[in-house]
């Protein structure tokens, strides 16, 4: 083989693999992979929180942390008489960042809950019904604007505090669909836009979203690397 033969078997090569077909879900594929697992794990009674604003705040501690140290924040709030909207936002950043210590990044988190606490307060009456009158990307796009609050917490929100439909493209998720074959992009935001619009074009309920979440953290939890999830339930409908 000559040189030029080789540099075209090469390019060919090339070109095959950057021709291989991008693989995202249906609306049918998340109907089906939802009646699957809620078959199977349901009911998870996913947020658990005794109050919609309790969501919030589990949803800034929870990032980068495990949730035993959410607990123990949200435990400490408690006992402070503090785990409120207007009692966050006036509380002395310092004093606040004690309470929420355990869940580390504690001087961030603190000033994202103020944030939060006083948009929630401000632009909604401390009552997720304030909102209305935004559309769910309008709501989306205002929780984004606020400090810390990435996608996965504004998705967090928007789908168990505010009762819209959502989809959180959270790391079991990443894992999941990646497991079943489909492409997964690199990154929350790329991730988020390739699959929610398929999410969110299926016939599952705003209650069976959070369910859907919760379900897949619940099998994420129990199927923790790709040898656990090929002798899972998963297994058959992967390749079904």
């Amino acid at each position: 083989m000559t040189s030029t033969e080789a540099a075209e078997c090469s390019g060919g090569a090339a070109d095959v693999a950057a021709a291989a077909p991008v693989r995202v879900p249906t609306p049918a594929d998340i109907a089906s992979l939802y009646e699957c697992m809620e078959r199977e794990l349901g009911p998870t009674n996913w947020w658990p929180a005794d109050t919609l604003f309790e969501i919030m705040v589990g949803a800034v501690l929870t990032q980068n942390t495990a949730w035993g140290n959410v607990d123990r924040s949200l435990a400490a709030l408690k006992s402070a008489g503090v785990l409120d909207p207007h009692a966050i936002a006036a509380l002395e950043p310092e004093a606040l960042q004690g309470l929420i210590r355990p869940s580390g990044f504690y001087r961030n988190k603190a000033k994202t809950l103020q944030s939060l606490s006083r948009w929630y307060v401000e632009r909604c009456g401390a009552d997720p019904d304030g909102a209305r009158g935004l559309t769910d990307d309008g709501l989306r796009s205002e929780l984004l604007s606020l400090f810390g609050v990435g996608g996965e917490t504004a998705d967090d929100l928007v789908l168990y505090v505010f009762s819209r439909r959502a989809f959180v493209a959270d790391t079991y998720a990443r894992r999941l669909f990646a497991f079943l074959g489909f492409t997964v992009p690199t990154g929350y935001p790329a991730f988020h836009k390739a699959f929610a619009p398929a999410v969110l074009a299926s016939d599952l309920t705003v209650a069976q979203l959070k369910e859907f979440h919760g379900l897949i953290d619940e099998y994420g939890k129990a199927y923790r690397d790709d040898a656990a999830k090929a002798a899972s339930f998963l297994t058959g409908w992967r390749h079904g």
